[in-house]
C-alpha cells in the first residue's frame, strides 16, 4: 500500500502551481504559434517539466513504514538520533509525531523529517523543506535521513 503524507499549503508550489505554470506555457506556445510544428516542439518540454515536477513532489510525500510499535522508548530513540545529528525539532506531540529540520548541506537547503508513531507502526518521511529555499531534489539526502532514523530504531 502506497502511503503518503497529506500535502500542506507549503507543498502546493511544486505539486500544483509550477506544473500549472508549465502547462500554461505549453498551451500559450501552441496557441501563439498557431498550431504548427514549432509550437509542438516547444510545448512538449513544458508538458514534460509539468509532469516531472508534479510526480517528483508526489514521490517526496511518500512515507516509509516500519514494523516497529510506536512506543515511548522508540519515540525517545528518535529524539536522541535527532539531537545527535543536530537537527532542529519543530514540533513534538505527546509521543505521536515529530517534525524536525535538518541542516543545509551541499546536497540540499535542508529537509523536513516527519516521524509518526502509531500502536503497530512508525512512519517516516523526509523531503525538501517547504519552509526553506525551494527545491525539488535533495541528491540522496532524504534516504540518508531515513537511514539515520532506521539505524536508531535498529531496523535495517
Amino acid at each position: 500500500m502506497n502511503q503518503s503524507i497529506e500535502p500542506k499549503k507549503e507543498d502546493w508550489f511544486f505539486l500544483y502551481i509550477l506544473p500549472a505554470f508549465f502547462l500554461g506555457m505549453a498551451g500559450y506556445s501552441i496557441i501563439m504559434l498557431e498550431f504548427d510544428s514549432i509550437s509542438l516542439i516547444m510545448a512538449i518540454p513544458f508538458t514534460l517539466m509539468a509532469a516531472a515536477f508534479h510526480f517528483k513532489q508526489k514521490q517526496n510525500l511518500r512515507v516509509v513504514t516500519l514494523d516497529k510499535p510506536g512506543t515511548k522508548e522508540n519515540f525517545d530513540l528518535c529524539i536522541a538520533a535527532i539531537k545527535e545529528n543536530e537537527w532542529e525539532i519543530l514540533e513534538s506531540d505527546d509521543s505521536s509525531e515529530i517534525l524536525a529540520h535538518t541542516k543545509g548541506t551541499w546536497r540540499s537547503w535542508g529537509e523536513l523529517v516527519t516521524i509518526t508513531f502509531s500502536e503497530q507502526t512508525i512512519t517516516i518521511n523526509s523531503r525538501p523543506s517547504p519552509y526553506k529555499k525551494s527545491s525539488v531534489a535533495t541528491w540522496g539526502k532524504n534516504n540518508i535521513n531515513i537511514s539515520i532514523i532506521k539505524k536508531a530504531l535498529k531496523c535495517n
